[in-house]
Parts: structure tokens; C-alpha cells; sequence
């Protein structure tokens, strides 16, 4: 009896596979978002993905986002569209995505598309999702978070003035105009000056490569401008017109209007000892 006991347990260790973990299941419910950082007048997409992890079917399932009771969704989050499944205000608080009946094991991905509602307050907003049956419904999940922020308009403008009456050195003013409503940090203003002229120097706008120039705001508050310059030298075969460009690369946070972010201006060369602009 006891070598036979022996035996079926020589055989059962034989099927057991070391090294091999058994994966867990996937959470009921998790969101991902597109971006966590956005500005009021944004879209921005979240998906929710759910999966049935018990033994029966979970009749009319749902993708449920919410945020606080203090700062409703509904208040922070426009629903622009929904890709995946038919998507609804449920309540003032609540987004749902209808799915339909999931069968154990079987899982389903909804897509909720939302716009920054203009008067959204600023802040931190962490999403809850969940999913929701009819006959069953799953412990809500977090995450991720968030973040309204305001936005600032920057405004790019361009000034050209050769040095002198006999001369080929033109210098360039880039001037940066915050419009607000929130501070600005981290302007670069990229820009390019013309063929057959020469680098000379700059003052917070260094030769990035080429005739490319890169000028370089660390910081400028809501209704501030800054400037920043740097100057070429035409050749001595340089003749007629030629323009020199800007614009805004980079800012933070964002940029609601775009129609003032570049600049440009011409001058004409008679030679390359006399300049106009």
C-alpha cells in the first residue's frame, strides 16, 4: 500500500512544471488615457477596458467614469463621441458606455471622446471607473489623473533694422507677447534667417545649426513681453530682397491660438554694403 501511495505521488510531481507562474487575470475595469495634461477648449480621449473575470455572464454590461462628487465630470468633461460601444451622460456625475451581456472570460474596450469644458476649474481630477452590470457589478477602480490647466496666448513679432547707413549687418528683435490668461514657461521661438548672409551674434538667441536660430524664454507672466535679438551679415554679392522667419516651437501650457505664433520680415539689399528694411 505504501509503495503504491509512493508511486501516485512520484506521478503527480511529474506533471508539476517549476518555473511556471500562473498570469492573473485582468482587472475588471482600467482606463488609460490620451493625455493627463489638458487646457479648457481640449479634447482628449479616455478608454475604459473591461473584462468579466467570474463564472457567468454579467448581463448589460457598462463602462462607468466618474470623477468626485465635489467637481462633477459631467462639469469638468464635454462627451464629444464614443468609439466601441453607445456612450451616455448616465447621471450629473457619471459617463457610461453600454457593452451588452460579457460572457466569463470575454472582455470589451470603450473609447470615450471629451472636450474641456471652458468654465472646467483648474486642478487634479482623478478618473473612477467601473464596471457595471445588470446583475452584477464590480468594486470601482482609479486612476489615472487629470490635470486642467490654464492656457497662454503667445504672440510672435518680428523687427529688422540694418546698423548704420553703409553697412551689412542687420539686426533682428523677436518680441514674445504673452496674452494670458495663465503664465507662460519654456518659450522657444525657432527661426530662419536668409540665404547669403552670415551669423554674427545674439542676445537670448544662440545659431542652432545651419541658419537656424533658436531664441529662448525661460519664463514670462500673463500681459509680459520679452524680447530677444541676434544679428547676420549680408555678403558682399548679396543683392535683392530676402526675409527672415520665426515662430513659436514650444510653451507651456498650451497655446489656445495658433494665427499669432510666427512672424516674418523683408528687406532688400542694393548691395551688400546698403541694406533696407
Amino acid at each position: 500500500m505504501r509503495r503504491g501511495l509512493v508511486a501516485v505521488l512520484v506521478v503527480l510531481a511529474g506533471l508539476v512544471v517549476p518555473g511556471v507562474a500562473v498570469a492573473a487575470p485582468p482587472d475588471p475595469s482600467a482606463a488609460t488615457a490620451s493625455a493627463t495634461q489638458v487646457a479648457p477648449g481640449s479634447t482628449f480621449t479616455v478608454a475604459v477596458e473591461l473584462f468579466n473575470p467570474r463564472d457567468f455572464t454579467v448581463t448589460a454590461a457598462n463602462a462607468q467614469l466618474r470623477t468626485g462628487d465635489v467637481t462633477p465630470i459631467t462639469s469638468l468633461f464635454e462627451l464629444v463621441s464614443c468609439a466601441g460601444a453607445p456612450c451616455y451622460e448616465y447621471s450629473p456625475t457619471s459617463y457610461r458606455g453600454v457593452v451588452g451581456d460579457l460572457a466569463p472570460g470575454a472582455g470589451a474596450t470603450v473609447e470615450f471622446t471629451f472636450r474641456v469644458r471652458e468654465t472646467a476649474p483648474l486642478g487634479d481630477f482623478p478618473l473612477e471607473h467601473q464596471f457595471v452590470g445588470g446583475n452584477y457589478s464590480f468594486a470601482a477602480g482609479t486612476g489615472p489623473v487629470i490635470s486642467v490647466g490654464g492656457v497662454a496666448d503667445i504672440a510672435v513679432s518680428l523687427d529688422a533694422s540694418p546698423k548704420g547707413i553703409l553697412t551689412s549687418r542687420v539686426t533682428y528683435v523677436v518680441s514674445v507677447t504673452n496674452n494670458g490668461p495663465a503664465d507662460a514657461s519654456g518659450i522657444r521661438i525657432a527661426g530662419t534667417y536668409a540665404y547669403g548672409f552670415s551669423w554674427t551674434g545674439g542676445n537670448g538667441c544662440t545659431r542652432d545649426s545651419g541658419r537656424n536660430v533658436v531664441c529662448d524664454i525661460a519664463s514670462l507672466p500673463a500681459g509680459a513681453t520679452a524680447t530677444a535679438s541676434f544679428s547676420v551679415n549680408a555678403g558682399l554679392l548679396t543683392l535683392g530682397s530676402f526675409s527672415t522667419s520665426v515662430s513659436r516651437v514650444s510653451s507651456s501650457p498650451s497655446d489656445p491660438d495658433g494665427g499669432n505664433d510666427s512672424a516674418r520680415r523683408s528687406c532688400a539689399a542694393l548691395t551688400g554694403l546698403l541694406v533696407r528694411c
